[in-house]
């Protein structure tokens, strides 16, 4: 008994003695964080190899222009899953919901479990590495839960130092004869470039997630983002770098014309025309430089970065404008300033220009739309249903309200075309078929606004035949019939789409002068007084 409490005092002393003194031992605790291991879909049994092959190469027809983070030297599909089976499994998933032929249950089938992998790599440390910040990149361009996605996508970037890698590839770059050096291939410079292209590609969504989103800021870039155009033109630079560095560049610009509007509480209408026309000059600049250095590229891939060049260039134009009018306060056309209406005749200049481009190039844009993200389709219903808008609440003398109907129509069988309306697909049919119905009810009350519910009715039957309809279960089948009068619908239509998923600007404009007070009323009165179906509900 004494020897117990000799060795029990000399404890208690020790453990005194060495309270502040860091334990070398492994902690011992009542839980753990399970090392699972993340098995392949084919391996599971939920898809055969021959299916995961299909659907991973189905993935870089086209999703990778959206997601320009790979290089074809180093991505294969050996190399890939050799490396990290969750970033295969997320490129297999992804490539499923766009193949025509994978059926919608096989594809959210794989989205289920994808999700229960991406959870298991999110908790568990050892799984950070480059590969698995790609992965999350796939899937936040690809998933309704973009934010939080991208959110633990950039925990993981910074906590496996990714920000560095620009940096220190540049002082590379800078450190030797670059100009004589370009086209010797360095396998050191080649990774750097690799984890670079992970992080520029999370710059780019966080800052149009905070641009068109409305997100929080989570982080900001320091000095000039043209720099990087010092990383073209390399032995292990790709034909997507171009489109992955003119992003880098343009997001900034326009998140600082964002910033400065978001903060513009005490400025007059001449100060936000200012912010306005510096970014605009911002936007041209842009504009030709990156024409210049991809028209000097010889590459098939040319005609195709030059149009998406230029629609971002119009769509860049026109929210910033909105943005202005928004930032004044004031959605009464009737009761605005000159310098206001002049900045939605710019919003509207900028709209009509991004319908033409991608109209009279069908096969360069609107055709690959089965390979892009939610914010693309969104994008391009939004710009439709705005440029009706300001057409109906700036009218002009000529007949370019009819012409806008019959290229409204010709937009949705060119993304009907590309598989919007496809019930099969299911990862991303749902999306697609979301904003495709936004975009013919867009037409569809467009229509009744300039012709009148009869005259309209008729002319749906002229206009829309059936062989315009490529699936039978098309969006296109929904919304041609309609219980609302209402010639002003257009007026009041803001989809909900556009209200609690992104933060686009201008579709709560209106015209007191066009509607009239006495029709206003009746149009409020057929409500019943349920303000909020006016703003956010989608009628008829």
């Amino acid at each position: 008994m004494q020897d117990q409490a000799g060795h029990t005092r000399s404890r208690s002393f020790q453990t005194q003695h060495h309270t502040n003194v860091p334990s070398r031992k492994r902690t011992r605790t009542q839980f753990e964080v399970d090392p699972s291991s993340i098995p392949n879909f084919a391996d599971k049994g939920l898809i055969s190899a021959e299916q995961t092959e299909l659907f991973f190469n189905a993935f870089f027809q086209g999703c990778d222009r959206y997601v320009p983070i790979f290089d074809p030297l180093y991505d294969s599909f050996e190399s890939i899953n050799a490396r990290s089976t969750l970033l295969a499994n997320a490129i297999v998933t992804v490539g499923c919901g766009v193949l025509s032929e994978a059926d919608s249950q096989t594809s959210n089938m794989l989205n289920f479990n994808l999700k229960k992998m991406r959870n298991l790599v999110i908790i568990n440390p050892e799984y950070a590495s480059l590969e698995t910040v790609q992965a999350l990149l796939v899937m936040a361009c690809y998933s309704s839960e973009r934010s939080l996605i991208l959110a633990f996508a950039t925990r993981m970037a910074l906590d496996i130092g990714l920000p560095g890698a620009y940096e220190e590839l540049t002082k590379s770059l800078v450190a030797r004869d670059t100009s004589s050096t370009a086209q010797i291939y360095n396998e050191e410079e080649a990774t750097l470039m690799r984890r670079t292209r992970a992080w520029f590609q999370l710059m780019v969504l966080e800052q149009i997630l905070r641009v068109d989103a409305g997100d929080l800021r989570s982080f900001q870039l320091r000095g000039e983002a043209r720099r990087c155009r010092i990383l073209l033109d390399r032995s292990y630079s790709t034909v997507l770098d171009l489109r992955l560095l003119s992003q880098v560049e343009l997001n900034p610009l326009r998140a600082k014309a964002h910033d400065a509007l978001s903060a513009c509480d005490d400025l007059d209408d001449e100060e936000i025309v200012s912010i306005v026309r510096d970014a605009q000059i911002d936007l041209d600049i842009w504009y030709n430089d990156w024409e210049g250095i991809m028209k000097h590229s010889v590459m098939t891939e040319a005609p195709v970065l030059l149009l998406n060049l230029e629609v971002q260039k119009y769509w860049s134009q026109a929210v910033v404008a909105c943005r202005a009018v928004r930032a004044i306060g004031n959605d009464n056309i009737t009761e605005m300033s000159a310098a206001q209406r002049k900045l939605l005749s710019v919003a509207k200049s900028a709209l009509k220009k991004h319908l033409r481009v991608i109209l009279d190039q069908p096969q360069n844009y609107l055709s690959h739309f089965r390979f892009a993200m939610d914010f693309v389709w969104a994008k391009c219903a939004f710009c439709f249903l705005l440029l009706l808008k300001l057409t109906r609440l700036l009218p002009e003398t000529d007949d370019s309200s009819q012409n806008l109907l019959s290229d409204g129509y010709a937009l949705l069988h060119e993304l009907n075309k590309a598989g919007g309306g496809s019930t099969t697909g299911g990862g991303r049919s749902h999306s697609s078929r979301m904003y495709l119905q936004v975009l013919q009810l867009s037409v569809q009350k467009y229509g009744k606004a300039i012709s009148g519910e009869q005259s309209s009715q008729s002319h749906y039957q002229d206009v829309n035949p059936a062989s315009a309809v490529q699936d039978s279960q098309s969006p296109l089948d929904f919304f041609w019939t309609s219980s609302h009068n209402g010639g002003h619908e257009i007026d009041a239509f803001i989809p909900e789409q556009f209200v609690f998923e992104w933060d686009f600007p201008g579709l709560t404009l209106f015209s007191s002068s066009e509607m009239g007070d006495n029709l206003f009323d009746d149009f409020l009165a057929s409500f019943q007084g349920n303000i909020e179906s006016l703003f956010y509900g989608m009628p008829g």
